[in-house]
């Protein structure tokens, strides 16, 4: 195989990922010339909507735009996976995914791939060409120790250290970069709104990740590139609810200011994406695709729901694909297409065969002239040439890297912080992994394969009401109507039901059982609760298309369209309807509406065959009825139609193959109604439940929100703090003499650095992985040492007063360096000026987690001053501390040694 792909006239592809593009944003922009490099784009190309997978979180998604697989393929079934041993919890990995992406299969055809920042591309697979893998935003300028990028980061790892210039800071970012986005920062309360913290944190990864793509377009040969961005989606998140038109329970002040985000963070892309086209040159075939929407105006969730993952309630069904290169047509739309469509369409752009085991397909009607398209089983059995899979991790790759994502997915909700407890951790991250993996079975149908991971994951967690609720829908799936009500009896007070999701499916459940009346009455109070959520109004139509009462069934599906015109099963539900009434056309006009939206809807291909057929047009009728087929395999009435529509033809042979298909089609369906019917009344046991009361008050304290009050100890602790080399040790002196109370212990010795001591606590260092050292130490009113690098560790129930001593970061790092020197110790592998951009980046860091903070408070002192002039520091130091815990503030002066303030500057930075 990859001998005949060498001899291809290869041709560029680069693929670009904008996670969470909308054309509901990007359509009024360019229409308003606002993205003029993306309008110029899609002039000369083709786009459309791009149908995402459920459930809709970005790990999985994006494995399946690049291996062309659902979830339960790929492998990559959340954010996070235990790691071995069942200690711990680690991000989804590149060893986690069980099957090639479209960089291993192009690596071992000789195509040169490079990859930046893709989801779980970590550790970076060995392929040919170049991988920055999403760890690559955990690199760090550490002040003593240098550039810390951990193994597994880069491939080739010897330019690690090229590419850590990259790394774009949080704190590095001006008000040249905040004020087109939020023109009016300067009047922001910055003690007390931390929303530019977070811009600056999204924007600083997204420059880095844009540094990254275009140095490594500019520096390394590649045939096919694939970068991802997560700015889009993280600004989304972050300020979708102050994007016009203004939401309720959003202010005036927080509207005017934060307003304008979501568009500039477009325009940003189109300008990053300008120098991208420049750099890949006319000659490369370019696809830009989103793996899903963005909830916006009137759809945006009131709030957000207090799970893992709870965040993704913002996301629409739909994201953007849009095309342009050598043989795509100009100017068109395609529809139909879908997130497992992307790996395929590459892989026949690079000329080469599409894996039969994929679930996607090729978009080939994005194509002026297409080519056959060619197929192997399974690229997963090819091993020719080095495809750099990696098959089980190198421990060496396992860093601090892994965990600083972590805390990035804590920070943007979509796992939970479930503290130091490894074995905790691990089980959480299993749990979701299941779920999610349900969730995706009962997406593709396969209910009887989830269900018993539901009951598993709920017998382990009796307390989540979101596990009630998604097993109650898969019961009501399989036909297990009485199982339905007698789960949600025994879950809820009936008919107080507090889940919309709870009182459509026992609604249906009634329904479905005969008791029209009561199933009709739950939906009618779901519809009330969700008035502007359009599946509410398309259960109302399928009430009613049941009923007959086909009016107000097309009533209820056009309220959903006009809620959400992009609503694919609104549109289904028309079709359906139309076909019952022999209103043919309109029903031919809605089925080719829904599959526009959404492809995989064999109702849909079967209403449009039938309405093809009724109108004479034999051939459209028969492509239509072998597609639902394709989605369907054993639906009875595509089968009935293709035998009499051959028939009519002539062609008796693809008749009777049909037929033959039929006999086996009709005896399942037999057997599906009866196992239908055995169902219908079947109970069984369920796992046990906790009351609903029980279940709200573990929901509380097992997955608290930020906005959650911390159960605070009363205790407070002095800190002194500050970069090492500072003037902490100093500090320390003279609140001894002051009579204050320091912890301190003798296990590091004066030494020429340090003549008179460091007054260190040995055991603070491990306080991130102790949290309970501050409680049984007996430390409370008492001085702790705390370098500046622990203090994000800090247990968040305590109280801490700070003295952060701030020297000249040019002293600080000589006084570094000679230290380092004198000792005889390896320091920071850097150069000098990385050395000194490092310790000010992470003092900015450090202040600014100390203003951030409601259990800190903090007194800022100048090392060289303190030396120079201390009658006026002592003063503040006393005010700082008070009398209890400085009794003798006058005798700090008597500390003070002139001598010992060296490696002096001329001025403050």
């Amino acid at each position: 195989m990859g001998d005949s792909v060498l001899n291809l006239n290869k041709k560029k592809i680069l693929l670009i990922g904008w996670d969470g593009a909308d054309w509901e944003h990007i359509n009024p922009l360019v229409d308003g010339g606002l993205m003029p490099t993306f309008n110029d784009f899609i002039n000369e190309g083709t786009i459309g909507n791009l149908a995402t997978l459920r459930p809709v979180l970005s790990p999985m998604l994006w494995n399946s735009v690049a291996t062309g697989k659902f979830a339960d393929k790929h492998g990559i079934h959340g954010f996070v996976e235990p790691n071995p041993g069942m200690q711990g919890a680690r991000p989804f990995s590149s060893t986690s995914r069980k099957t090639k992406a479209i960089w291993n299969i192009f690596s071992q055809n000789g195509i040169r791939s490079n990859v930046i920042n893709w989801w779980a591309s970590h550790p970076a697979e060995p392929i040919d060409g170049v991988v920055v893998s999403n760890l690559f935003h955990g690199v760090k300028l550490d002040p003593v120790k240098g550039w810390q990028i951990s193994p597994g980061t880069i491939h080739p790892p010897e330019l690690a250290q090229q590419y850590a210039q990259f790394r774009f800071f949080a704190e590095e970012t001006g008000q040249e970069h905040i004020l087109p986005f939020i023109p009016d920062a300067s009047k922001i309360d910055q003690s007390k709104d931390k929303r530019l913290t977070t811009f600056a944190k999204v924007f600083s990864e997204m420059v880095t990740t844009h540094s990254i793509a275009t140095a490594t377009m500019e520096l390394q040969p590649w045939d096919f590139m694939a970068i991802y961005y997560t700015g889009i989606d993280h600004f989304s998140h972050a300020f979708m609810q102050y994007h016009p038109p203004q939401m309720d329970g959003v202010s005036d002040d927080d509207f005017e200011l934060y307003k304008g985000v979501i568009k500039s963070a477009y325009r940003f892309h189109d300008m990053m994406l300008e120098r991208l086209l420049t750099l890949a040159g006319e000659d490369t075939t370019v696809i830009i695709c989103s793996d899903h929407g963005f909830q916006s105006g009137n759809m945006r969730p009131a709030y957000t729901p207090r799970e893992p993952a709870g965040p993704a309630v913002w996301h629409r069904q739909y994201g953007i694909v849009a095309m342009k290169g050598e043989g795509i047509k100009k100017d068109e739309r395609i529809t139909g297409a879908s997130l497992i469509d992307i790996g395929p369409t590459v892989l026949h752009l690079a000329g080469l065969p599409v894996g039969e085991d994929m679930d996607g397909k090729v978009l080939i009607e994005a194509f002026e002239d297409p080519q056959p398209i060619e197929t192997v089983p399974s690229w997963d059995a090819i091993n020719d040439g080095h495809h750099g899979m990696i098959t089980s991790e190198d421990p060496e790759s396992e860093s601090a890297n892994s965990d600083e994502l972590l805390k990035q997915f804590v920070a943007l909700g979509y796992i939970d912080d479930i503290g130091t407890d490894k074995k905790k951790q691990a089980r959480s991250a299993e749990i979701e992994c299941k779920y999610n993996l349900a969730r995706c079975l009962v997406w593709q149908g396969r209910t009887d394969e989830a269900q018993p991971i539901f009951e598993d994951i709920l017998a382990a967690s009796p307390w989540e009401d979101r596990f009630i609720l998604e097993m109650a829908d898969c019961y009501l799936r399989q036909g297990y109507l009485t199982q339905v009500c007698q789960l949600i009896k025994t879950a809820y007070e009936l008919p107080a039901i507090p889940y919309t999701k709870g009182l459509i499916t026992y609604g249906k459940a009634c329904l479905r059982l005969g008791n029209s009346l009561e199933g009709q009455q739950y939906l009618n109070v779901a519809a009330q609760r969700e008035r502007l959520h359009p599946s509410m109004y398309v259960e109302l139509g399928k009430v009613f298309a049941r009923q007959r009462n086909f009016e107000k069934a097309e009533g209820a599906f056009k309220k959903s369209i006009g809620l959400v015109p992009e609503y694919a099963h609104a549109h289904q539900g028309l079709a359906k309807i139309y076909i019952r009434q022999k209103r043919y056309q309109e029903a031919a006009d809605a089925a080719l509406r829904s599959l526009g939206l959404l492809f995989r809807l064999p109702e849909s291909h079967l209403c449009l065959g039938i309405a093809m057929a009724r109108s004479q047009q034999t051939d459209r009728a028969i492509l239509a009825m072998e597609t639902a087929l394709k989605f369907a395999p054993r639906m009875v009435m595509p089968l009935r139609y293709l035998i009499r529509l051959h028939e009519a033809n002539g062609n008796s042979r693809l008749a009777d193959g049909y037929r033959k298909r039929l006999i086996d089609a009709a005896q399942f369906s037999v057997q599906e109604r009866t196992r239908d019917a055995n169902r219908r009344g079947t109970l069984f046991p369920h796992p046990e439940l906790l009351s609903y009361e029980e279940r709200i008050a573990r929901l509380m304290k097992e997955r608290p929100q930020p906005s959650d009050p911390v159960e605070k100890s009363g205790k407070c602790f002095v800190l002194v703090s500050g970069l090492p080399r500072s003037g902490t040790s100093l500090m320390m002196q003279m609140l001894i003499a002051g009579g204050a109370k320091v912890i301190a212990d003798s296990q590091r010795v004066a030494d020429e650095n340090n003549p008179k001591g460091y007054f260190e606590l040995e055991s603070i260092k491990s306080i991130g992985e102790q949290p309970e050292l501050l409680d049984t130490g007996g430390y409370e009113n008492g001085t702790i040492k705390v370098v500046s690098m622990l203090l994000s560790k800090l247990p968040p129930e305590h109280d801490y007063k700070i003295i952060f001593m701030m020297r000249p970061i040019e002293e600080v790092a000589v006084s570094q360096e000679k230290m380092i020197s004198q000792l005889g110790t390896d320091g920071a592998n850097m150069e000098a000026s990385d050395l000194r951009r490092s310790l000010h980046v992470h003092r900015q860091r450090a202040l600014k987690l100390i203003d951030d903070a409601k259990n800190m408070e903090s007194l800022t002192v100048s090392y060289p001053t303190l030396v120079t002039q201390p009658s006026d520091w002592i003063g503040k130091i006393s005010d700082f501390l008070g009398k209890e815990l400085l009794p003798v503030p006058e005798k700090m002066v008597d500390a003070i040694d002139h001598s010992l303030h060296r490696n002096r500057v001329s001025s403050l930075t």
